[in-house]
């Protein structure tokens, strides 16, 4: 029986609002991979977290794996996940369509990515971890996160060596030098990764110290 604005307002807002929302012709585009790509990780975690049984971990992830379009997609998720009424307002699926999205096909992702690059040269450290703190585990801006702190260590141990040579020759001026390479090297890296890039600025591969796991849920392979 359907509620009346005036009997219950809350249940009749959420009734239209649902069917509105499975009514939605954007349920009928095709998925892109990264839909699908955060669709398995979601399951995946539910899972290692001991919220979906094996069987039922199979059954939704075969769905994802088959899906073409949204609403194939969405039933992977049938009763399990609970779309709040602000998102279906809008046609967004909070596993694969987040109002925050940290991944590579999402503004917030790359520009977070981007920042952490950007403040390395001013704050050393300090930056990339605050971004990488706030990321979430697995997304591309805290992968970026992890590669912009993992950069700073390595422009710190140049640094010292810098520093030694320094004391003994005295090149004074070779500090200066790198601290402005080192400056340009982050600005690009920033660039990169605010395009949606996965690369290994030359620090990195210079200097391969990885205190941080830069590991991302199914990544595609750093270029350069």
């Amino acid at each position: 029986m359907s509620a009346s604005p005036s009997s219950d307002p809350f249940r009749y807002v959420q009734q239209h609002i649902g069917s509105a929302w499975s009514n939605d012709p954007q349920l009928d585009l095709r998925i892109t991979q990264a839909q699908r790509d955060r669709s398995e990780r979601y399951l995946q975690d539910c899972y290692a977290q001991g919220k979906l049984s094996r069987e039922e971990f199979d059954a939704r992830i075969g769905k994802v794996l088959t899906a073409r379009t949204r609403r194939e997609l969405n039933a992977a998720f049938e009763g399990f996940v609970r779309v709040p009424l602000a998102e279906q307002a809008v046609g967004l699926h909070p596993v694969y369509r987040p109002l925050v999205n940290q991944d590579r096909d999402g503004e917030a992702g790359r520009w977070m990515g981007a920042l952490a690059h950007w403040s390395g040269p001013f704050t050393w450290i300090l930056g990339p971890a605050v971004m990488y703190a706030l990321a979430r585990r697995g997304s591309y801006a805290r992968s970026e996160a992890a590669k912009a702190f993992n950069t700073q260590i390595g422009v710190a141990a140049v640094w010292v060596v810098l520093a030694i040579i320094t004391h003994v020759l005295g090149f004074g001026w070779l500090i200066s030098v790198w601290w402005v390479v080192a400056a340009v090297i982050a600005a690009v890296s920033g660039m990169r990764a605010r395009d949606g890039e996965r690369w290994r600025n030359p620090i990195q591969r210079v200097v391969p110290i990885r205190l941080v796991s830069e590991e991302m849920g199914n990544r595609p392979p750093l270029t350069g």
